[in-house]
């Protein structure tokens, strides 16, 4: 009989009793079993011999690799950030770079190149410096303001065997001008518009902004001595045609309490200063060598937001100063008063654009806003007139002189003292609305120029004046037919002049526009003016700062009369 090798195999059940099976099953037997013998015996061993690996019988197969999405992405080295744009450098700024081996085998770098004065780069470990696979280890690149005015650069990590990837960084550098005015002789703010004008013979003109903001300049006289002399003729013969970070000096403050080393916050008045988001603002000491310069970010009425953290403490009494970026206008003349002590003017031309809210008066009349604050007649203000001559003179016979405009053009000087931050912005905003010589305002003379004589009922349209000439000489003339009438109980009343008569050799008599809808009598007027509608006669404005914003402030402008009011 054949051995046939078999294995015993458990059933589903496994030896174990199913209560899913139904008990009769149990009760069955079989009795027809054919006959058969029992047999045992081994089975035959052998010795296992291990075959791998197979071989596969490999053949050439031409083809081509695709390009996937992985190869958007790997096999290659990643830097982030992409691009350092650091904007204006003024002290050591630091970031985090991150060099990313998305290769999935190692690779070596062997160095990094390109770098400049004043830029390092510091990472973890020596070169040459091993990657693995999909590795990424950060650097910490640092850069300076000492160098390069122009930072213009690419970093480039050299791996071997790989294309080595590049950083680019820009930026300029920019050194904190530290020394301060001398108050003497105040601080002088030029702010210079352009305007395009072109005048017809009738003298009517078409005006044209040029510039979107105006220049803006600062002249301050320095007085330097002993260490800081020292600095300043350094600083002129090294830095003089670059770029300084110049503090707004009527701008300063002084900080209140402590500043803490490491802080992102200043606690100070913004209100009324030239600080600005992704500006720069100046922490001063008591010297030009204590200081420390710092990027805005963020600022709110009572706090300034700092880019990063402040890298010294700070005491109470500090002075704080919002900061532009300026250059010489030209290289300063220094008077050497002793072998320590030099005394020079400085002008400073800011290389960044300047915005201000434009705010014209709210006051309207004939829709054109009315410019009703009044002089500072501390000294002599000029009003005269132009006019559009043109004279023929053939050198034989008489000149013939000819009016073309047929009227005078009122040229009049306007002086402001103000007083405080609130009254230096408003004035600021009004002259970021006029555009320089661009646009108009109603300018009254403020003067005493016609005297009520009799009693004007309220719903009368005519007044009587004291005889001055004026039914004569300015009937019906632009410039001279609007009036501003102030009355003793502080009441402001704008009228027209339509018609006028003389009654006698002492009476005028005038016809307004509209009633002045009260009872007046010639003692409730405290004063009767001229209106002119005018615009400045000059895009070059100066503020003369004779102490800082809190303080005062002057300013003198000239107003020409226009032809738009005919």
């Amino acid at each position: 009989m054949a051995i046939i090798a078999a294995q015993h195999v458990i059933s589903a059940q496994g030896g174990e009793f199913s209560a899913y099976l139904g008990a009769f099953l149990h009760d069955l037997s079989v009795d027809y079993w054919p006959a058969y013998t029992i047999a045992s015996g081994t089975i035959g061993k052998s010795v296992l011999t291990r075959k791998l690996p197979v071989d596969a019988n490999p053949r050439m197969i031409a083809s081509q690799a695709t390009t996937s999405f992985v190869d958007d992405f790997y096999h290659r080295i990643h830097i982030r950030p992409a691009a350092l744009a650091l904007g204006n450098v003024v002290s050591t700024q630091t970031s985090v770079v991150k060099v990313w081996n998305a290769w999935f085998v190692p690779q070596t770098l062997t160095g990094i190149s390109g770098t400049d004065d004043g830029v390092t780069a510091v990472g973890s470990g020596s070169l040459p410096m091993l990657f693995g696979a999909l590795q990424e280890k950060i650097w910490h690149v640092s850069v300076t303001p000492d160098g390069p005015a122009v930072l213009d650069m690419r970093l480039t990590w050299d791996f071997s065997g790989v294309p080595s990837p590049s950083l680019p960084i820009t930026g300029n550098r920019i050194i904190a001008w530290t020394l301060t005015p001398d108050w003497a002789d105040g601080v002088t703010e030029r702010l210079a518009w352009l305007t395009d004008i072109q005048t017809s013979p009738s003298g009517a003109e078409q005006r044209r902004a040029i510039r979107l903001s105006p220049r803006r300049t600062f002249e301050a006289r320095m007085l330097a001595t002993r260490r800081e002399r020292a600095l300043l003729d350094l600083t002129l013969y090294g830095w003089g045609a670059r770029i300084f970070a110049v503090p707004v000096w009527h701008d300063q403050q002084w900080l209140k309490v402590d500043l803490a080393l490491g802080v992102q916050t200043i606690r100070c008045d913004t209100t009324h200063r030239d600080f600005r988001e992704r500006g720069l603002a100046l922490l001063l000491g008591d010297n030009a060598f204590i200081y420390e310069t710092v990027e805005v970010v963020g600022l709110t009425a009572v706090a300034l937001t700092l880019a990063r953290p402040t890298m010294q403490a700070w005491p109470a009494g500090s002075r704080l100063f919002p900061v532009r970026n300026a250059q010489l206008v030209q290289q300063p003349i220094p008077k050497r008063q002793t072998d320590q002590t030099w005394s020079l003017e400085v002008a400073f031309r800011l290389t960044e654009a300047c915005d201000w809210p434009e705010i014209f008066p709210a006051l309207l009349y004939r829709t054109v806003p009315v410019l009703e604050a009044l002089p500072d007649e501390s000294d002599e203000l000029t009003a005269g007139y132009q006019r559009l001559v043109q004279e023929l003179d053939n050198s034989a016979g008489m000149v013939h002189v000819t009016d073309t405009a047929q009227r005078a053009f009122v040229v009049q000087s306007y002086r402001w003292l103000l007083h405080g931050r609130a009254d230096q912005a408003a004035f600021r905003s009004l002259l970021y609305a006029l555009r320089g010589r661009q646009k108009i305002v109603w300018l009254p003379t403020h003067a005493d120029d016609l005297r009520l004589v009799a009693t004007v009922t309220p719903d009368a349209t005519t007044i009587d004046i004291e005889y001055v000439g004026y039914t004569r000489f300015a009937k019906g003339q632009p410039g001279r037919r609007d009036i501003r009438l102030s009355l003793s109980d502080g009441t402001v009343l704008y009228r027209r002049i339509v018609s006028a008569t003389e009654i006698s050799n002492d009476v005028e008599r005038l016809v307004i526009d509209a009633p002045l809808g009260r009872l007046t009598h010639p003692m409730d007027v405290a004063r009767i003016s001229y209106m002119v509608l005018c615009r400045l006669d000059q895009d070059d404005i100066e503020l003369l700062h004779e102490t800082d914003s809190d303080g005062v402030a002057k300013v003198q402008t000239v107003f020409r009369g226009i032809r738009e009011d005919s």
